[in-house]
């Protein structure tokens, strides 16, 4: 009798109180959300718990002494949304082009965010330590296990860090805010064990870093396109899914001397040439591009057809989407250079 009591002097008296105080502690201690002011480096590269969604995301193009080729997709994605939603989402990949295989792992860590440093980011996914990221204004340290892959990195920036949106905030006209910078062309050494064998590596990297108020450009999906020319231009290709929102899209060119121009949707045409159905999820994915920027022309092909990373858990939901390395032509079919593509909100709805 006296269990039913108490049980119901909780729920109805003591549980809205608590509930209240909760959130009223949370208000007053919470960090302030939105409008953070421009986009600081390397302070930026820091955790910002103001932000409600922030990713730190590195790919790359990698081979070894013995002429063997892979790509590498490493991913650290928070939400950090109310005092019930603290969580993040740790992706790795490995492309392994000489074995026409893709291979990629997932972690979830729910009710855990990063450590909150000065300028700089310590990543893991978790104690085991299988992903791990460490690093401040583009002197960064990569880890990650993936199936029989083990990679390890070192990487350093050679050009100057390329900021979108004049250092933002970029407002989306669908709503939603975005701060964005990238480090194109970052220089790559390390080794990757495959099966038990140690290669050494190098290659190039690109990475991003982008925070704001991101649910519903996340729910629009994209066509992103991380492009590195032999003659040492970066290109950074923006192409929102829909008609209605294409004036988000967006091109920036970084030249050999590291000088970036920003272009928008009337400099560039993204054309879609062919075409992949996942035997995994059933999702139809563009597979090959025409794109052309200023009147200049490149065909973008995957090296791996299949580089599509699906949800692996069961209680919280992730993304299915298809990112991976990809070879740059010219239209008459000369190699002259590689690119990371990434395919997000293929999913029918």
């Amino acid at each position: 009798m006296f269990k039913k009591i108490f049980k119901k002097v909780f729920i109805n008296y003591w549980l809205p109180w608590l509930l209240v105080i909760s959130l009223t502690v949370y208000m007053l201690f919470a960090p302030v959300r939105g409008i953070i002011g421009p986009v600081e480096l390397p302070q930026d590269d820091a955790f910002l718990p103001e932000e409600d969604v922030q990713w730190w995301y590195w790919t790359g193009h990698l081979q070894t002494e013995e002429g063997k080729k892979f790509g590498f997709e490493t991913c650290f994605f928070t939400f950090d949304t109310f005092f019930v939603f603290k969580d993040q989402l740790v992706q790795a990949a490995i492309t392994d082009v000489s074995d026409n295989s893709f291979h990629f792992k997932e972690y979830v860590k729910t009710f855990s965010l990063p450590k909150e440093l000065p300028g700089k980011f310590e990543l893991s996914s978790g104690k085991d330590n299988k992903v791990t990221a460490s690093g401040s204004n583009g002197q960064d340290i990569l880890h990650s296990e993936v199936d029989g892959y083990v990679l390890d990195l070192k990487l350093e920036p050679t050009k100057s860090d390329v900021v979108h949106y004049e250092g933002g905030p970029h407002i989306y006209r669908s709503g939603g805010f975005t701060y964005y910078y990238s480090r194109v062309g970052m220089k790559a050494t390390g080794t990757i064990v495959v099966n038990g064998q140690t290669y050494n590596v190098t290659g190039s990297t690109w990475f991003d870093r982008q925070y704001g108020e991101l649910y519903k450009a996340i729910n629009k999906g994209w066509q992103w396109f991380a492009i590195e020319l032999d003659d040492n231009r970066h290109i950074m290709l923006y192409d929102i899914n829909g008609a209605k929102d294409r004036l988000e899209s967006y091109v920036s060119m970084t030249d050999a001397t590291g000088k970036t121009e920003h272009l928008h949707q009337n400099d560039f045409s993204v054309t879609v040439l062919d075409h992949w159905l996942s035997p995994h999820t059933g999702i139809t994915y563009p597979s090959g591009w025409k794109i052309n920027i200023k009147g200049e022309e490149w065909i973008v092909e995957p090296m791996v057809k299949d580089q599509e990373l699906r949800a692996q858990h069961h209680f919280w939901v992730g993304p299915d989407y298809w990112e991976g390395a990809s070879v740059v032509k010219t239209p008459d079919g000369k190699p002259v250079g590689k690119a990371y593509v990434e395919l997000n909100g293929f999913k029918k709805k």
